[in-house]
C-alpha cells in the first residue's frame, strides 16, 4: 500500500497528466481542422480520456481552446530574464518581441484556427482569440515588471494596453494586405506597420495640441 501522503501525490499527477493531454489533443485537433469543428467528444476520443474528465478540468470546449491559444501566444512572447541592458526600455521590449518571426508565426496560426482573414470569425472565436492574448499579456506585463525593476508598474500597465491596441488596428490592415498568410512578404509588411505603431507612440503623431485650461 501506497503511504498515504504519497495518495495526493499521484492523483495530482494523474490530474495534470490527462488535462495535458486534453491540452494537447485540442492542439491537435485545431492543427489538423484549421478550425473549432469539432466536438466534446472528439476531443475526449483523441485525449484518451472521458467526457466527463475533459468537464472536469475545463468548463466548456471554448475554455480547451482558449488555453491552447494562450499557450502558442505565450510561447512567443519570452522575455530573456534578469535585468535590462542600460538604455533599453519597456518598449524596445515590446517592440522585439511582436517583431519576432515567432510571434508573427502565432498570430497567423491563431487567425487561420479561429476565423480566417478573408472572412468574419464568429463572436464567440473572436472571444476566444481575445482570451488567449489578453492572458498571455499579463505574462509579458510581469516579466516587463521584473526587467525594469526601476519602472514603476502601472505604467507598464498602461504602456502594454496602450501599445496591444495599437497592435489590434494594426492586425486588422496587415490581415486586408496579406491574408494573415505567414510569408517572407507579409513579415515584412508586419514590420513596417510596427514601426509606424513605434514612431507614432515615439513622437505622439495624432495626439494634438492639448487643449489649454483656462
Amino acid at each position: 500500500m501506497l503511504p498515504a501522503s504519497s495518495a495526493p501525490d499521484r492523483r495530482s499527477a494523474i490530474k495534470s497528466r490527462h488535462r495535458q493531454a486534453i491540452v494537447n489533443a485540442c492542439a491537435a485537433l485545431l492543427s489538423e481542422r484549421r478550425g473549432t469543428d469539432f466536438s466534446v467528444d472528439e476531443l475526449a476520443q483523441r485525449a484518451d480520456v472521458s467526457r466527463r474528465t475533459v468537464f472536469n478540468h475545463f468548463a466548456s470546449l471554448d475554455d480547451v481552446v482558449t488555453e491552447v491559444g494562450t499557450d502558442v501566444v505565450a510561447s512567443s512572447l519570452m522575455l530573456p530574464e534578469g535585468t535590462a541592458p542600460a538604455g533599453y526600455s519597456p518598449l524596445d521590449d515590446l517592440v522585439d518581441l511582436v517583431s519576432s518571426p515567432r510571434f508573427i508565426e502565432a498570430v497567423s496560426y491563431l487567425t487561420q484556427v479561429l476565423g480566417r482573414a478573408d472572412s468574419r470569425s464568429s463572436p464567440q472565436q473572436a472571444i476566444m482569440a481575445f482570451r488567449s492574448v489578453t492572458m498571455a499579456g499579463d505574462q509579458v506585463m510581469a516579466a516587463l515588471v521584473s526587467r525594469h525593476p526601476e519602472a514603476d508598474p502601472e505604467d507598464i500597465q498602461l504602456l502594454v494596453g496602450t501599445f496591444a491596441g495599437g497592435i489590434s488596428v494594426l492586425y486588422e490592415r496587415w490581415c486586408a494586405q496579406t491574408g494573415a498568410i505567414d510569408t517572407p512578404d507579409s513579415r515584412t509588411a508586419w514590420i513596417e506597420l510596427i514601426q509606424r505603431l513605434v514612431a507614432a507612440l515615439r513622437t505622439g503623431t495624432g495626439a494634438g495640441t492639448p487643449p489649454s485650461r483656462s
